[in-house]
C-alpha cells in the first residue's frame, strides 16, 4: 500500500495508522464530483474487520453538495 501523488504527510500518517490498527477502508468508488474536474475518492469508511463486509450504497448528493451520499449497512 502507498499514498499516491502529492497527498502530503497527513495522508502518509493516515495510511500508517490504518495499517498498524489492522483497519479496512471500504469505499471503493469516487465520492466527489465537481463540474469538469476529475472525480475523487474523498469520503472514507474505516472498520476493524467486521464479520461481513458492509453494504455501501452510493446515493445522489444532498442539496448543493458535490459529495455523494453514502449509506452503509453493517
Amino acid at each position: 500500500m502507498e499514498v499516491m501523488d502529492n497527498a502530503g504527510q497527513w495522508s502518509e500518517e493516515e495510511l500508517q495508522l490504518t495499517m498498524v490498527n489492522t483497519m479496512d477502508q471500504w469505499v471503493e468508488e469516487s465520492t466527489r464530483y465537481r463540474g469538469e474536474e476529475e472525480p475523487l475518492l474523498l469520503d472514507l469508511v474505516f472498520t476493524k474487520k467486521p464479520e461481513l463486509p458492509p453494504i455501501i450504497q452510493y446515493l445522489n448528493p444532498m442539496g448543493r453538495s458535490d459529495h455523494m451520499t453514502l449509506e452503509m449497512q453493517i
